[in-house]
């Protein structure tokens, strides 16, 4: 049945098989975007032969009308898409613009990756041709600015990479036609730069982000993670906000550190694209094609032809590729712990004395500022025993040097002779000094700070004071009163420090909760339910919206949300259990309501942290009743509690 669009109301996003439009029959539809619809469309002059047709879907869209300029003119390339024809429809004056390109039958480059499980040299080869299409398009002045794995399309059966999908592209001279800050685009491809400008001047009138090539590359880069990986280098589902401070912050693993049949060589090229800096990534895609063409001619032959993935047999899974094998990849498992730094959360402060260590430096300099004198080698402070030593040493020290004044008494060298500035009677300052935490330096996931460096004092000698440069100080008198009320005092402190061994919660944490079983009841709902034990699923504590942040928790019931879920408790169902404060903040929890609030199951899950431990690592700060945390973790359901 020909179907006419003067006879009915057009809705471009929906056409119906048998619809013509112009001299194309559609045939079915491919896809909708946020600004067309992709239909695969018969010409009808020439049957059998078969094309992709994009209609826009508002009249008058300035943004189609760049695609077809992009095309047509100056997006001319081997492996990009091929412009046909345009027109507009159902009207040839005032309806909605479409374009015809050639159909690329294949598939997107991370579905070829996982339904093929190509070798790496064929993904290698592949990622050097579209290295080579975008040189020659960022020479011309083009921007695709919308690359992602969907948009790279690997044609059947040649192999051959074609890009797709130039709507929101740009180009050399264009008109600027949108407000936003950044370019329309997809938040998870973004780079590092994009996502910085967006954060510094989002609402700012007139602030524009000049996108560059770097930033096109910057998304091929996440492309080829996914190809290799499985996975993308930040969790897709995390929250915006979230999602921005970790491309803007933290540094994903290196595929080869978690795929290991990447090749190390092919991984540091990935790893590359996604640096920080855009000046440190590859400055066109010419570059790019060149490291990927050396690594693989220098790199052993076996392993650039070995698949991306392994295969395991599925029971009842689709034939792959049609030769009668039932299989999938076997998917590596993203790792737990991040690849970024953190920076030192706590600095150990000497600042009496006795245990001042003795610099190397010129006797006639005058030391200036905290920092000078610090000694090139630092020592590790061991164990938290160390502190409460030294405390204990100085009360003691400071308690028998007032009881030996008090029994020598003052005489005339102490009067004559200026007293080194350690020997004034004042309150001694606290041996550990907490720096304050600032941002953090991350988002997800979070690391476990370094062990803490202990730094030397910084005080000169006293010898090294001269006549001229020394000012003259006289011992201060204290009636004998005074000073055996201060050997008394401090006896008294040393004594009640002995009898309660000193003890804090940093010398003695709490203990781990003691094990618990699991009822039967939530095993075999979470079994129901396809939440598969061991099968941990990420978590987000509730957040004010905004930037990421360490949040203070309690003991006691609490809740969570899924950022992604099972199968049969999705995203954003919350989970209730308890929180108990140790070492570590550990989490059982044992009740989760759907997302639509419908239906409430018993389960049996266990608070993981983003080192793989159970429990929340604890940041510095909190006390015994509260601890400080960063907001994301994982759920992991057990049939027993440890």
């Amino acid at each position: 049945m020909v179907m006419h669009a003067e006879n009915f109301q057009v809705y471009p996003a929906a056409l119906g098989p048998g619809t013509e439009v112009g001299t194309w029959r559609v045939v079915e539809r491919l896809g909708v975007g946020g600004f067309g619809a992709v239909y695969r469309v018969e010409d009808m002059a020439r049957p059998g032969e078969f094309y992709a047709l994009k209609l826009a879907l508002r009249p008058g869209d300035e943004r189609a009308e760049r695609e077809v300029a992009l095309l047509m003119v100056k997006a001319v390339h081997r492996n990009v898409v091929r412009f046909h024809a345009c027109g507009r429809w159902p009207h040839p004056q005032t309806g909605y613009l479409y374009f015809v390109m050639d159909w690329v039958a294949g598939r997107p480059l991370d579905t070829w990756a996982e339904e093929v499980n190509p070798s790496f040299r064929e993904l290698a080869q592949a990622a050097g041709k579209v290295a080579l299409a975008f040189d020659a398009l960022h020479r011309a002045g083009v921007l695709h600015r919308d690359v992602k794995p969907a948009h790279i399309l690997i044609r059947e059966p040649d192999g051959e990479p074609m890009i797709i999908d130039f709507g929101i592209g740009d180009y050399a001279g264009a008109a600027t036609i949108t407000e936003q800050t950044v370019p329309p685009g997809t938040l998870l491809l973004r780079s590092p730069e994009a996502v910085r400008f967006h954060r510094e001047n989002h609402g700012r009138p007139g602030a524009r982000y000049e996108y560059r090539p770097t930033d096109d590359l910057y998304a091929l880069g996440v492309s080829l993670y996914r190809a290799v990986t499985g996975h993308y280098p930040f969790p897709p589902h995390l929250p915006p906000d979230m999602l921005y401070l970790a491309i803007e912050a933290q540094t994903p693993p290196a595929p080869a550190d978690f795929n290991r049949r990447t090749p190390r060589a092919l991984s540091d090229v990935i790893m590359r694209l996604l640096t920080k800096k855009p000046q440190e990534r590859y400055p066109a895609g010419a570059e790019l094609h060149a490291a990927l063409m050396e690594a693989v001619s220098f790199g052993k032959p076996a392993a650039w032809e070995v698949s991306l993935f392994e295969w395991e047999e599925v029971e009842g899974a689709e034939p792959v590729l049609g030769d009668g094998a039932r299989r999938r990849i076997r998917r590596p498992e993203w790792p737990t712990c991040s690849a970024t730094p953190p920076a030192p959360r706590l600095v150990l402060a000497p600042s009496l004395p006795f245990v001042r260590r003795p610099a190397r430096q010129d006797p006639g300099a005058v030391m200036q500022g905290p920092s000078a004198g610090v000694p090139s080698r630092h020592r590790r402070v061991r164990s938290p025993v160390l502190v409460a030593v030294v405390r204990l040493a100085g009360v003691v020290g400071l308690a028998a040097w007032g009881m030996q004044a008090l029994d020598r008494g003052p005489s005339s060298r102490d009067a004559k002779v200026p007293a080194p500035l350690s020997d004034v009677v004042t309150p001694p300052a606290p041996l550990l000094e907490v720096a304050s935490v600032g941002p953090l330096p991350e988002a997800f996931p979070a690391t476990a700070p370094p062990m803490v460096e202990a730094t030397a004092v910084s005080a000169a000698a006293s010898a090294a004071l001269s006549k001229e440069n020394s000012t003259v100080m006289k011992q201060p008198k204290l009636p004998a009163s005074s000073l055996k009320k201060v050997g008394r005092t401090a006896m008294g402190v040393a004594g009640a420090c002995l009898e309660l061994s000193c003890s804090s919660p940093q010398v003695r944490p709490p203990p781990s909760p003691p094990p618990e079983a699991c009822p039967q009841d939530a095993l075999k709902t979470m079994e129901e339910l396809g939440i598969r034990l061991g099968y941990k699923r990420t978590i987000i504590f509730n957040v004010i919206k905004g930037e990421p942040r360490v949040i203070s928790v309690d003991a006691g019931v609490t809740q969570v949300r899924l950022a992604e879920g099972w199968e049969g408790l999705r995203s954003a169902s919350v989970v209730t259990g308890q929180l108990i404060l140790g070492d570590r903040v550990y989490g059982r929890f044992t009740s989760a309501v759907t997302h639509d609030r419908r239906a409430t199951y018993p389960v049996c899950m266990e608070l993981i942290g983003q080192d793989g431990k159970r429990g929340l690592e604890r940041k510095p700060g909190g006390d015994a009743d509260s601890a400080l945390v960063f907001p994301v973790g994982e759920l992991k359901p057990v049939d027993h509690f440890e």
